[in-house]
């Protein structure tokens, strides 16, 4: 297996964009319509230049780029075309993206997750992230993980 670094997106990559999590409140339809919006809103956020830098840095070392965001299935295409624009989309290797089934549950548990599955494929010596129940689901894990709160 080779050595890799699972990298967070909002607030890691980019500056968060902001989420009303009431709307899993009001039923299928509103969500599917709100997602449709934030979705493309999330190309607005800024770039966070060092984590970018980071991430760059760990490809030159060898590391299999693994992306592992909460972002659902329906921003894919924005998260591609967010990462051309950074000029890390020939970076990254894997990108994982939210499922459906998944959508209104917390970002940890998800994570915690997919880190079991993700694990079986890579070797993660080092993370990225900027929420502290991700990072504590990641040190748990055994992983390394890259305070992004430290480059804002």
């Amino acid at each position: 297996m080779n050595k890799a670094i699972l990298v967070d997106v909002d607030g890691t990559l980019v500056s968060v964009t902001d989420f009303d999590y009431s709307v899993f409140d009001k039923g299928s339809e509103a969500v599917s319509e709100y997602l449709k919006v934030w979705d493309k809103s999330t190309l607005d956020a800024s770039v966070y230049s060092e984590g970018v830098r980071i991430v760059k840095q760990f490809k030159e070392m060898g590391y299999t780029i693994v992306v592992l965001t909460a972002r659902g299935v329906s921003c894919k295409k924005y998260t591609m075309k967010k990462f051309k624009e950074m000029g890390i989309d020939g970076v990254v290797d894997s990108v994982w993206h939210r499922p459906l089934a998944w959508e209104g549950k917390s970002s940890a548990s998800y994570k915690e997750h997919m880190i079991k599955k993700l694990s079986k494929k890579f070797n993660f010596h080092f993370a990225m992230e900027d929420e502290d129940k991700n990072i504590a689901v990641m040190t748990a894990a055994g992983i390394r993980v890259l305070d992004a709160k430290t480059w804002w």
